[in-house]
């Protein structure tokens, strides 16, 4: 008896101490783009009593075993960097905040061994040319290593469609309750595929003038904002090896 009770014990530490979330049965090889997963846990509904919340996901890509995921809800308000200065994704503040203090809060150890480091491209060719509207072109500084990042806007133009002006509905996002509270903005007379108010969200590409990052506006449009602004919306994004993290198909 005492062998069963010992066995049985160790059965549930396994399953506990493992990063995915194994109780969905979700075959890795059947996550496919467009799919809504969850994976980590963050503070949204903004009651603190009650825990975290599971973080849902929209799967990007598939490729070699690997997902890109980019959160289904704008997660916190937050300024692009700390401070007036002039700054890059390189040496923006939000970065450092998302593979610093974020990924250390939003997931389990076991979690954080299944988020893959990406080679982040800050190319010119991520941007935009504001020159041809009449702005200014900045340059996306060096390339960086990255857990945690955000989307270029090349990125999101390829997976979420998002146009200089009209806007698009698939690229419209709209933050959580606790996101809210932080001070995000959003609008209800612009709604998401879900009904929900959309705001502005960051990306990591340089805006048309100094200390600018770009985002996109709440209409699903392409447009920049400074970026010490702190009521921008914070969309992570991470690219997970599935065959050490099955995330849960849970999500709606």
């Amino acid at each position: 008896m005492r062998k069963w009770i010992a066995l049985i014990l160790v059965i549930l530490a396994a399953a506990w101490l493992t990063p995915c979330l194994a109780e969905s049965g979700t075959d890795p090889a059947a996550i496919a783009v467009g799919d809504v997963v969850v994976f980590g846990r963050y503070e949204q509904d903004n009651d603190l009593s009650n825990g975290q919340e599971p973080i849902e996901w929209i799967v990007l890509d598939v490729r070699d075993g690997k997902a890109l995921l980019l959160s289904r809800h704008g997660l916190l308000a937050m300024g692009y960097h700390d401070t007036w200065d002039d700054c890059t994704w390189e040496t923006c503040s939000l970065r450092a905040w998302l593979n610093d203090s974020f990924i250390h809060y939003a997931f389990t150890e076991e979690e954080q061994s299944a988020i893959l480091t990406t080679s982040v491209d800050n190319s010119d060719a991520q941007g935009f040319d504001w020159a041809s509207v009449g702005g200014e072109t900045r340059p996306g500084g060096n390339d960086t290593q990255d857990r945690v990042f955000l989307l270029s806007y090349a990125e999101a133009d390829r997976y979420l469609g998002v146009p200089l002006e009209g806007g698009s509905i698939r690229s419209r996002v709209a933050p959580t309750a606790f996101a809210v509270a932080m001070g995000a903005y959003c609008s209800d007379d612009f709604q998401t595929e879900d009904g929900g108010a959309a705001g502005n969200w960051w990306l990591r590409s340089p805006g048309a003038c100094e200390n600018s990052a770009m985002c996109v506006f709440q209409e699903g449009s392409l447009s920049y904002a400074r970026a010490y602004h702190k009521v921008g919306i914070v969309r992570p994004a991470i690219w997970l090896d599935l065959d050490r993290a099955d995330p849960d198909q849970g999500g709606k």
